[in-house]
């Protein structure tokens, strides 16, 4: 990860006023969050051994724990700027409960819908 400003710092900086606050940011942990401590508005990426495992989200369509892998040959990219803005590549696609299909970007979110089976941006 690039060279990023104190969790607590940002936060502080976007709950200034006329700073909009992006949907996510992201906050390191070393361990796996349990449920309860999931937040709609943080990823959290589990890093062990200075090395990124998993990148750890609340759904935002049902809430849903989403769990995804950030090492091995099957892997999710995450890039994150200064103010911890995540980016997330590819989408994220939750198949175990809600269907939610989507896009993180600068710490938004894209929702994808399916038309004919095919993908769309709205």
């Amino acid at each position: 990860m690039k060279l990023t400003l104190p969790f607590s710092l940002v936060k502080h900086i976007f709950g200034l006023p006329l700073i909009s606050r992006p949907r996510y940011l992201v906050e390191e942990v070393s361990e796996s969050p349990l449920l309860e401590q999931l937040q709609p508005d943080v990823l959290f990426l589990e890093i062990r051994g200075r090395f990124p495992k998993w990148l750890h989200l609340s759904c935002p369509k049902c809430g849903e724990h989403i769990q995804l892998p950030m090492a091995g040959k099957e892997h999710w990219e995450l890039r994150v700027d200064m103010l911890r803005r995540p980016t997330v590549l590819p989408s994220i696609w939750e198949t175990q409960s809600c269907g939610a299909h989507f896009w993180i970007r600068k710490g938004g979110i894209i929702w994808c819908r399916e038309i004919s089976g095919e993908p769309y941006v709205i």
